[in-house]
């Protein structure tokens, strides 16, 4: 239990985390101007390794500092310069030289989803409308490359030569399409109805085809015909995965079926905030934030700030950091919740 007199002392902790991780980040940050690999964030200071879903969670971080700000938007440009002709883009590895080799990515449809949802986010903080509406043809090239990905049932496809549909990047997908509408219709554009329609049958099929009603709990895939059940006991994806629907705004934390799916992950993951198995999958306590249970997330905090980033662990990356700041942020928003008497 949390006493009111530690309160200062979590406070400053906490800030002095977020801070401190947000210059981890910023160290991440390939900085060449005029050069192609300018603005890509690494997955780590030391590597130029450029995986774009966890340097889209990275750059959201980020923009907790005003300050980034421009660092976040040489990051969106880096990203835009780099699509492939189907609006998707590869994973990067920089050499010495900034050479740079590719590879296929881990998916197609996060990837995507998490960029708009961080370019609608941008937007929102910085407000550069001159930039938005400069680049707003690509956005909607990226967001299109979604929509080559989905199926009958409404789900989009990891890939479009790998046949799996995932919770996770089906909720990041909804996610950013929905934010992509939203920034559409602020800006008048008469495509803001479509988008949105787009993300409502994400949304439909998330629901249709991914809910366990027998367990109450949703499938962490869908595979043919056939959804993968959920073994809770496997922290990650399986429970992990379960956060997703809260995290990515689908069902409320509070509602029926986010707090029933608290409770589960709860039950079954009881340890989890001491806990680190790689991968961290730091969602988690993000998500526990959105549930109100902040003495938990704190917790993990903690934890991870004593296994990982004391011991300098080669396991913390950019994603990691991210979630990690994330949550010391909403942390410190919600501070007057949990740490008021």
């Amino acid at each position: 239990m949390i006493e009111q007199s530690q309160a200062p002392d979590i406070i400053d902790y906490l800030s002095s985390c977020a801070a401190a991780q947000i210059c981890w980040l910023k160290s991440c940050q390939i900085l060449r101007p005029g050069h192609a690999a300018d603005g890509a964030i690494a997955r780590y200071p030391d590597q130029d390794s450029v995986m774009p879903y966890f340097s889209n969670y990275a750059a959201t971080a980020m923009l907790g500092d005003p300050s980034c700000y421009p660092l976040v938007e040489r990051y969106l440009d880096w990203y835009l310069r780099s699509l492939e002709r189907d609006g998707t883009i590869l994973d990067y590895s920089y050499g010495s030289n900034l050479n740079f080799k590719t590879a296929r990515p881990d998916s197609e449809d996060a990837y995507v989803g998490t960029f708009l949802a961080l370019a609608c986010l941008y937007h929102k903080k910085a407000g550069q409308a001159g930039w938005i509406k400069k680049i707003l043809p690509s956005l909607k090239k990226v967001a299109g490359s979604i929509i080559n990905l989905m199926d009958r049932d409404g789900l989009t496809f990891a890939l479009a030569g790998y046949k799996v549909k995932y919770l996770m990047d089906n909720c990041e997908a909804y996610r950013g399409l929905a934010d992509f509408a939203e920034l559409l219709q602020s800006l008048g554009d008469r495509e803001a109805t479509y988008f949105g329609s787009v993300a409502g049958k994400i949304a439909g099929g998330i629901e249709r085809q991914l809910w366990n009603k027998r367990k109450s709990c949703y499938y962490a895939s869908k595979i043919g015909w056939l959804s993968r059940g959920a073994n809770l006991k496997n922290f990650y994806p399986d429970a992990a995965c379960q956060a997703f629907p809260v995290l990515c705004g689908l069902i409320e934390a509070n509602g029926v079926k986010g707090a029933g799916l608290y409770n589960l992950f709860n039950d079954s993951q009881p340890k989890w905030p001491n806990i680190v198995p790689p991968p961290l999958s730091l969602d988690a306590p993000w998500s526990v934030c959105l549930h109100g249970d902040y003495n938990r997330a704190y917790e993990k905090i903690c934890c991870v700030r004593e296994a990982y980033i004391d011991q300098g662990s080669g396991k913390w990356y950019c994603a990691e950091v991210a979630f990690f700041i994330i949550t010391c942020a909403r942390l410190l928003q919600d501070q007057d919740k949990w740490l008021s008497a």
